[in-house]
């Protein structure tokens, strides 16, 4: 009967701690809510969307192409050597990437073998040319033989003639005019020796000049291969490569020094074969290294390739480019770049920026309505359009042209829908802030 009593009490006592903790709870939350401060109430209209905008203006376009090339320098040489030798020297100077000038001693050879080769036709000379003084002897005693035979014969003739007449007359026999005769026929036969060796004098000078001639050209070989012992650099530049070394005997043709000039470059650039009824000669071109921070070469365009490449379906142009090697940021041969090929023809065409465009749709504001429209976009260019007043770099050039002073929006996104308010910003001015603040990185 206790226990009984006891257990009621609890839950009497659990029941009245419960509903004593509750009211307290619901008269701190009256309290609460009758002294909470009310905000004031403000009848304004729903803030909009803020959208940046350009106005469509037709603006000067030059078409553009890219293409990818390989840096070549046009001035360099593989110097060879030119004969068969040992070299002997090599100056400390000649080494990969140290700079070298025109006529600079590149490697000596061994010239003994030349030096001996250039005397023996030294003396070889001389002992024609003392030939030649003692033929010039024998002809000054040969023609004096000739005239006195010659006066010989005449005195004989004479005297045959006289005999045979004395015969006619009978003062002389027939064994005095044989003998006259034989005497005539004697003194012709010394005249027709004496100028037989007369005239073999000619023969045997042109003979001796032409085997002098033979030693001359021995001669000249000889000293160009003297000279060819001393190798030099055939122009200003700098040392790509030396591929010989002190001791090493060296064949014609074999190559000792590799030269390059870096004052003109030359990068073949490949562009689609499309755009060959475009592209011209004297065209402006910007080549940039991908993944490196150097500024852009500017070059033109000097020639271009007649032929397509039917595997690529692309054809080549020929830029050259002009730098100074000691400058920061030179173009080095072999270096992979990037070109983009300027028209120097303009067209007045509607651009927008890239970033624009949700593919193949462009929004506009309409009575302060967003609004998308179908493009065709006819090619892409790079640059800045100062007209437009927006910083951009990449451009999509359209098909079609936009209505004049319409508003463009310039970051195209996905949760811009049709038919949405915004409130247009115009973006005229922004560029011009954002060269300034680029002039004043500069500077600083």
């Amino acid at each position: 009967m206790a226990r009984t009593r006891n257990i009621l009490i609890s839950a009497i006592t659990q029941t009245v701690v419960s509903v004593l903790a509750l009211s307290a709870g619901v008269g701190i939350f009256s309290l609460l809510w009758s002294t909470r401060p009310v905000p004031a109430r403000v009848d304004e209209p729903p803030r909009l969307r803020r959208v940046e905008v350009m106005k469509a203006v037709a603006v000067p376009v030059r078409r553009q192409w890219q293409g990818f090339g390989t840096a070549r320098a046009i001035d360099e040489a593989d110097v060879p050597a030119e004969i068969v030798a040992v070299v002997t020297g090599i100056p400390a100077a000649i080494v990969e990437g140290a700079e070298i000038a025109a006529g600079d001693v590149i490697a000596l050879l061994d010239d003994a073998d030349y030096v001996a080769q250039a005397q023996i036709a030294a003396r070889r000379i001389e002992e024609l040319d003392a030939r030649l003084e003692q033929l010039t002897l024998e002809e000054v005693s040969w023609g004096t033989r000739v005239e006195l035979a010659a006066e010989d014969v005449a005195l004989a003739e004479a005297d045959y003639v006289r005999v045979r007449e004395a015969l006619q007359r009978g003062a002389a026999r027939d064994r005095e005019v044989d003998q006259y005769r034989q005497k005539l026929l004697g003194v012709i036969r010394i005249e027709v020796g004496a100028r037989e060796q007369f005239d073999r004098i000619g023969p045997r000078r042109a003979q001796i000049e032409a085997t002098r001639g033979l030693q001359e050209s021995s001669q000249r070989l000889a000293d160009k291969n003297l000279q060819r012992c001393t190798i030099r650099s055939p122009l200003a530049g700098f040392i790509a490569a030396v591929d010989i070394q002190v001791g090493e005997s060296v064949a014609p043709g074999q190559r000792v020094c590799r030269v390059v000039n870096l004052d003109r470059m030359e990068v073949p650039l490949r562009l689609p074969s499309s755009a060959r009824l475009r592209v011209a000669v004297g065209d402006e071109v910007v080549l940039q290294a991908q993944g490196a921070s150097t500024p852009p070469w500017l070059g033109e365009v000097c020639r271009i390739s007649p032929l397509d490449d039917q595997n690529t379906r692309t054809m080549t142009l020929f830029v050259e480019i002009e730098q100074d090697p000691h400058d920061r940021g030179w173009l080095a041969p072999g270096r992979f770049v990037e070109g983009r090929v300027i028209s120097r023809h303009t067209e007045m065409r509607s651009v927008v920026p890239r970033r624009s465009l949700l593919g193949d749709r462009l929004l506009v504001i309409e009575d302060g309505t967003v609004r998308s429209r179908s493009v065709h976009v006819d090619f892409h260019v790079q640059g800045e359009f100062e007209q437009l007043g927006v910083h951009a770099e990449q451009w999509a050039v359209l098909a079609e042209s936009l209505d004049e002073g319409s508003r463009v929006v310039i970051n195209a996104a996905r949760s811009l829908s049709d038919g949405l308010l915004v409130e247009p910003i115009s973006m005229i001015g922004d560029l011009r802030d954002v060269r300034a603040r680029r002039h004043a990185d500069v500077g600083r």
